[in-house]
């Protein structure tokens, strides 16, 4: 009888472990959203040079189409393909925001960019490079 009740309670152990486990999951497998995550940080660190009263280098970030359009260089992003994207590349580099621009990105942001771009669907015909 007391085995059961420890095999019985073990297991009820493992239901809620299992459970907690599939929620955090739910939580990190949806991708983030580019007015809800992305936005916000564009907003503190990108728009004062690249919004509505300027545009560096042509490049407007106030929207997913802007950032598809790009700027002198070509577009920002390359749409399911972060190692592509010349926005995650000049990040990454440190050669966006300037040195001389404060705050500077954080690892936690760029990571959340990345996952950003990552989890667009690549236009057809293009692979997804992993």
């Amino acid at each position: 009888m007391l085995l059961r009740l420890g095999l019985f309670l073990c297991g009820c152990v493992l239901c809620v472990f299992v459970a907690l486990c599939a929620s955090a999951d739910d939580k990190e497998a949806k991708p983030p959203e580019f007015k809800a995550d992305v936005l916000p940080i564009f907003e503190a660190k990108c728009l004062r040079c690249h919004g509505a009263q300027r545009r560096g280098g042509k490049l407007d970030m106030r929207s997913m189409e802007a950032l598809l359009t790009g700027g002198v260089s070509g577009p920002a992003l390359k749409k399911g393909n972060s190692k592509k994207s010349l926005l995650i590349e000049l990040i990454h580099f440190n050669e966006m925001p300037p040195k001389k621009e404060t705050p500077r990105v954080t690892r936690e942001e760029l990571d959340l960019l990345r996952k950003w771009i990552d989890a667009m669907p690549a236009p057809e015909g293009s692979p997804r490079e992993i």
